[in-house]
C-alpha cells in the first residue's frame, strides 16, 4: 500500500469514528461500557450480559481496543481509539450511565461531562483501593460499585479526610468472582506454573526484574512456566516483553497474553506473584497456592499513610493464605513450589470469601434486585 492509500485509509477511518460517536449522542443510550482494552472486557461481562438481555438495544460496548467486542449478545459495538478522540468521546458522549473500570475519572484524558447523569465505576481487582491506585482514583464517580466492606470503609474514610462529595457506594459483590466460578472446571488439575507479576510504576521498566531470575529456576527445575505479565507492563515495557520471549522460547516456557486469563489460572497447579490481584481471584476461586515474591512493594497512593489503621485486602490474603519467597531463595524455589503445593490448605476458603466478599455467586441476582438503586 503507498503512502497515499494509507493516508486516504485513515481519513477514513477517522470519519467512521467521529460518525459512530456522533450517532451514540442522537441516540443517548441507556447504557455505555467503556473499555480500555480487550483485557477488559471479563471484568463487566456479566452486567453487560443482564442488561443487554433486559433492556435490548440500550447497550453500548465502547473500546480503544479494535479488536475488543462482544458478538453473542444483543450489545453495539463501537471502536473510537485512544488519544484524541478517546478525549472527544468522554467530552461530548450523551448517555443515562457510563460504566467504566478505569480509574481517576475527570484527573486523566478520561473526563466527567454534563451529558452523563451516571458515572459508575466497577472493580477490575479484588484488592483495596488505599495502596495499589492513586489517591484520587475513585473521587469523581457517582456510583460505585464495592466488593466487600474493606472497599466500602476505605472509601468512606477518603471522602471524610478529603471532605468529598458522597458517592452511592452498592454492596454488590465482585462479578469476575461469579464470572469464572461459572465456567470453572473443579476436575481439571493443570500442571503449569503460573508466573504473573503486577505492573509497578515505581520500578524502572513497570515490573521487578528479579522474575528473569525466577522463571529461569522455575524452568531449571523441571517446571513448566506460563509467564503472564500485567497488561500495563506489556504496553509501557514491550521491550523487556521480547526479552523473556527470546530468552526462554522453546524452554518449557509459554507466553500468555490472552485477554482472558482463566484457561491460565485453570491449568496452573501453583502461582507466583509480587503484588497482583489475581493472586486473590486464584486462591478464592481455583483454591490453589499463590507463592508471593516478597522484594518491592507496591505503593501508588502518595497519600497511604492515612490508611495505616485499616489492613488491605491484599495484605489479608497474603497473610492468611499466601507463601514467601525471599530474594535469597529462589535458587531453592523447587523446593518452595512443592512445599506450597503440598501443604496449601483450602478449607477456610469459602467461609473467608462469604464472610469478607459481597454477594458471592449472587451478584447479578443482586443487580437486578437493586438496579433502581444503582441505575438512572
Amino acid at each position: 500500500m503507498n503512502l497515499f492509500s494509507k493516508i486516504v485509509n485513515e481519513i477514513k477511518k477517522n470519519f467512521k469514528i467521529f460518525k459512530d460517536i456522533n450517532s451514540i449522542n442522537k441516540k443517548k443510550p441507556k447504557f455505555i461500557f467503556y473499555s480500555e482494552d480487550k483485557s477488559y472486557l471479563k471484568y463487566g461481562y456479566l452486567l453487560i450480559e443482564y442488561l443487554s438481555n433486559k433492556y435490548p438495544g440500550e447497550v453500548y460496548y465502547i473500546s480503544s481496543d479494535i479488536d475488543d467486542g462482544i458478538s453473542n449478545l444483543n450489545v453495539k459495538n463501537i471502536f473510537i481509539g485512544k488519544d484524541f478522540f478517546l478525549k472527544y468521546f468522554f467530552l461530548n458522549v450523551r448517555a443515562d450511565n457510563v460504566f467504566i473500570t478505569l480509574t481517576d475519572l475527570n484527573n486523566s484524558i478520561i473526563v466527567r461531562n454534563k451529558f452523563v447523569k451516571n458515572y459508575i465505576y466497577y472493580f477490575h481487582a479484588a484488592i483495596s483501593t488505599t495502596k495499589a491506585h492513586t489517591a484520587t482514583a475513585f473521587d469523581n464517580y457517582d456510583t460505585i460499585l464495592c466488593n466487600g466492606d474493606y472497599q466500602y470503609i476505605e472509601i468512606k474514610k477518603r471522602e471524610k479526610l478529603e471532605n468529598l462529595k458522597e458517592k452511592k457506594l452498592i454492596k454488590l459483590g465482585y462479578c469476575y468472582f461469579d464470572y469464572l466460578n461459572n465456567k470453572i472446571n473443579k476436575n481439571n488439575y493443570g500442571n503449569e506454573i503460573l508466573v504473573a507479576p503486577s505492573w509497578n510504576k515505581n520500578k524502572i521498566k513497570f515490573i521487578n526484574e528479579d522474575f528473569e531470575k525466577i522463571i529461569e529456576n522455575i524452568i531449571k527445575a523441571g517446571f513448566i512456566v506460563r509467564f503472564r505479565p500485567h497488561p500495563e507492563t506489556i504496553k509501557r515495557s514491550n521491550n523487556l516483553i521480547n526479552f523473556y520471549k527470546n530468552k526462554f522460547k522453546g524452554e518449557n516456557f509459554i507466553f500468555d497474553d490472552k485477554p482472558d486469563n482463566f484457561d491460565a489460572m485453570q491449568k496452573a497447579k501453583c502461582l507466583i506473584t509480587d503484588n497482583s490481584g489475581i493472586s486473590i481471584e486464584y486462591i478464592m476461586i481455583f483454591k490453589k497456592p499463590v507463592i508471593y515474591y516478597n522484594d518491592f512493594d507496591k505503593i501508588h497512593n502518595d497519600k497511604f499513610d492515612q490508611y495505616k489503621d485499616l489492613k488491605t485486602m491484599d495484605e489479608i490474603v497474603k497473610e492468611k493464605f499466601g507463601y514467601s519467597l525471599e530474594k535469597n531463595q529462589i535458587n531453592d524455589i523447587k523446593k518452595i513450589i512443592n512445599f506450597a503445593v503440598n501443604e496449601f490448605n483450602n478449607q477456610e476458603i469459602d467461609y473467608f470469601i462469604n464472610n469478607n466478599f459481597y454477594n458471592f455467586k449472587k451478584t447479578i441476582n443482586y443487580f437486578k434486585n437493586n438496579i433502581s438503586k444503582i441505575c438512572i
